[in-house]
């Protein structure tokens, strides 16, 4: 399975629901053994099947509040990038991750696939945000 954007991430964005210029709405970045969302799916739920949170240590329920958001746009692509996260002290394992809306009813923006289960034990859990000095390659580009 490769990333998904949830259908209904596509008209908020075009609604004007999600600020992501720094300052704007808050963004998290929840971690999953399983993934339990789809392209139907509308929101994060703290009661989602699989959250990381039922079967480790390190980790909070919802995730990380995801820092320095920034949106660049240029003639070609725009882009958001965000700060690397990290969990502390972490004994888990994880295979996915969505980033959702926080500061709007929890909305979806994207289930990340980390292509396959990333295990933790009692160290720091890093997800690495994709370098976006080829926009392209952003965590949400647009061109």
């Amino acid at each position: 399975m490769a990333n998904v954007i949830p259908y209904s991430f596509r008209s908020e964005l075009l609604s004007g629901n999600h600020n992501f210029a720094n300052g704007g709405d808050t963004f998290k970045l929840a971690l999953y053994t399983a993934n339990p969302y789809t392209t139907g799916s509308t929101a994060y739920s703290s009661g989602a099947a699989n959250q990381v949170g039922t079967s480790g240590t390190g980790y909070s329920t919802g995730g990380n509040t995801l820092g320095s958001q920034a949106v660049t746009i240029s003639t070609v692509t725009s882009y958001v990038d965000f700060a690397d996260s990290t969990w502390s002290s972490a004994t888990f394992t994880a295979a996915f991750g969505v980033i959702y809306n926080n500061s709007d009813s929890d909305k979806l923006v994207v289930v990340l696939d980390f292509g396959g289960s990333k295990t933790c034990t009692n160290g720091t859990f890093k997800i690495t945000m994709p370098d976006p000095a080829t926009p392209t390659n952003a965590i949400i580009s647009m061109s």
